[in-house]
């Protein structure tokens, strides 16, 4: 497996280098807009760049409208294994948030998907979430990531909680990726929003549980274990990560992009 170069971010030193946003962009996982609005921006300042917006729920694509009345932004209804793009036709592809829905059986043949759609010198450019430590500062969210497995098994549904790194480094490497480097940033700080959203989402999971004994434990015994974590204070999410990767090209391209690794990730991994 290739070697990672590791890199801790700091404000003195920008690590989202080496990408020019005057050509075609897609990203895999629009989220709330966010990164997507950073990289129109960019790319319309930068003029006759177009960013492309994939996705298959309705409602994130929906709720880029407003942007794309002021920005050059595309959105497309897809799923990320067959994208209805052309072959070599992308010059930076972002995958927001959506590497850990893939299942490590179907890792390579979606990378592979994504590596023809990418030109010679083609970026692609991974930002997720990683297993939480066993710091004290991640009690909430591993309590948060029990209850969504006990959850997924109880109602017979996959789930999706963080990205193995390693796998992910092999895989990219297999497909042909070089380049490939990882920055590490800190998890989101976790809010009182945070905590009435993911009570109520498990609570409503839970009350679709056939096992009375298991929605019982949840609704009683979890969810009151998830609140005294979180009450601890200084709760945070499982760190993100942003793992780049090139394909090898002629055409590699070298202008530097204006903006830093911080806005590649948005705040939606701390739902």
């Amino acid at each position: 497996m290739t070697e990672l170069e590791t890199n801790q971010p700091s404000e003195q030193d920008p690590l989202w280098r080496g990408v020019d946003l005057s050509g075609i962009t897609a990203v895999l996982g629009p989220a709330g807009g966010q990164l997507l609005q950073a990289l129109a921006q960019q790319a319309a300042a930068l003029g006759g760049g177009c960013v492309i917006a994939i996705g298959y729920e309705v409602e994130p694509l929906a709720q880029l409208e407003p942007l794309q009345a002021e920005l050059p932004i595309a959105a497309i209804r897809a799923r990320i294994r067959q994208l209805p793009l052309l072959e070599g036709s992308v010059d930076l592809l972002v995958m927001n948030g959506t590497l850990r829905q893939v299942p490590l059986s179907h890792l390579e043949a979606m990378l592979q998907e994504i590596w023809r759609v990418l030109a010679p010198g083609g970026q692609l450019r991974i930002a997720d979430i990683i297993e939480p430590s066993q710091e004290p500062y991640t009690e909430a969210w591993r309590l948060r990531n029990e209850l969504v497995t006990k959850l997924g098994a109880a109602l017979e549904r996959p789930v999706a909680n963080y990205v193995n790194l390693r796998d992910a480094a092999a895989a990219l490497t297999s497909v042909g990726f070089e380049e490939l480097a990882v920055t590490i940033l800190p998890g989101m700080p976790l809010t009182d929003a945070w905590l009435g959203a993911t009570h109520g989402a498990i609570e409503a999971m839970a009350s679709r549980v056939g096992d009375p004994d298991v929605r019982h434990s949840i609704i009683e015994r979890d969810l009151p274990r998830l609140a005294a974590a979180y009450r601890q204070g200084e709760q945070r999410a499982a760190e993100r990560f942003v793992l780049r990767g090139r394909k090898i090209g002629d055409l590699a391209l070298s202008m530097e992009a204006g903006f830093t690794e911080e806005d590649l990730v948005d705040d939606d991994d701390d739902e």
